[in-house]
C-alpha cells in the first residue's frame, strides 16, 4: 500500500516546489485568519500560478464556516481542485457548495472517541474524503494544532468514503500512525515546519518517506 500525503498550509510557490519534488499527492491552502497559515487573496492567486500538470500535487484550498458566495472569490484566486471544510459546515450546506461550484470536498472530523465516528454516516455518498483530525477546545483553531488522538479508534473503521489522518504527525510518528489506523492516506501541517507557518524542506522530504515506508 502506498500512503498518499497532504501537506497542509503551504504558504509560498517554493513551499510548492518541494511538496511537488518530495511526492506529496496534495497541498493545502490555508485561508482563516485566526491561522499562522493564512493566505490573503493574492498569496492564494500566486500559488495558483505554479505550474501543474499530471504529475504535480492538487492542490486543495482550506476555510472554515465559509459557505455559498464567501467562497467564490477565494477559488477565483485560488483556483484549487478540492475544497477542505474544517468547521461546522452541515450536509445541507456542502451539498450546495458541490452543486455550486462543482468542485470535490474533504470534510473534516473532529476524533476523540469513537462514538465520535458516528457522525460519519451523515457524509457517506457526499463528501468525497473524510479526514478525522484531533478534536479542540472550544476557541482554538480547528486543525494544524500539533494535537492527536487514539489512532486505535480508527482501527477497525469500514467506512464506504475515502478518509485520511491528521492530527500531530511528524516523521517519527507517522509510520506508527498508519500501522496502527490504516490509514490510507494523511495529512500534516505543523509537524513539518520550523515554526509555525513556515516549512521545512528536509521535514517534508522526511516525512513523506517515512509515510511510504509503511
Amino acid at each position: 500500500m502506498t500512503v498518499q500525503v497532504k501537506i497542509c498550509g503551504i504558504t509560498t510557490e517554493a513551499d510548492y516546489t518541494i511538496c511537488r519534488a518530495a511526492g506529496a499527492s496534495w497541498t493545502g491552502m490555508v485561508y482563516y485568519p485566526g491561522s499562522s497559515r493564512h493566505l490573503t487573496l493574492d498569496q492564494l492567486a500566486r500559488l495558483a500560478a505554479c505550474d501543474s500538470g499530471a504529475d504535480t500535487p492538487q492542490r486543495v484550498l482550506l476555510t472554515v464556516d465559509m459557505t455559498g458566495d464567501a467562497l467564490a472569490p477565494l477559488i477565483a484566486a485560488a483556483k484549487p481542485d478540492m475544497l477542505q471544510l474544517h468547521g461546522r459546515e452541515t450536509p445541507a450546506e456542502v451539498a450546495a457548495i458541490k452543486q455550486h461550484f462543482n468542485l470535490p470536498v474533504i470534510k473534516a472530523i473532529p476524533i476523540e472517541t469513537a462514538a465520535d465516528l458516528d457522525q460519519c454516516t451523515a457524509w457517506h455518498g457526499l463528501a468525497d474524503w473524510l479526514l478525522f483530525d484531533a478534536k479542540t477546545s472550544p476557541g482554538q483553531q480547528p486543525g494544524g494544532t500539533g494535537h492527536s488522538f487514539d489512532w486505535t479508534v480508527l482501527a477497525g473503521y469500514r467506512g464506504p468514503t475515502a478518509w485520511m489522518l491528521a492530527g500531530g504527525l511528524d516523521a517519527s510518528t507517522v509510520g506508527r500512525a498508519v500501522a496502527i489506523s490504516q490509514a490510507q492516506a494523511v495529512d500534516v501541517s505543523s509537524g513539518v515546519e520550523s515554526q509555525p507557518g513556515k516549512k521545512d524542506p528536509d521535514a517534508i522530504h522526511a516525512f513523506i518517506r517515512a509515510a511510504q515506508l509503511v
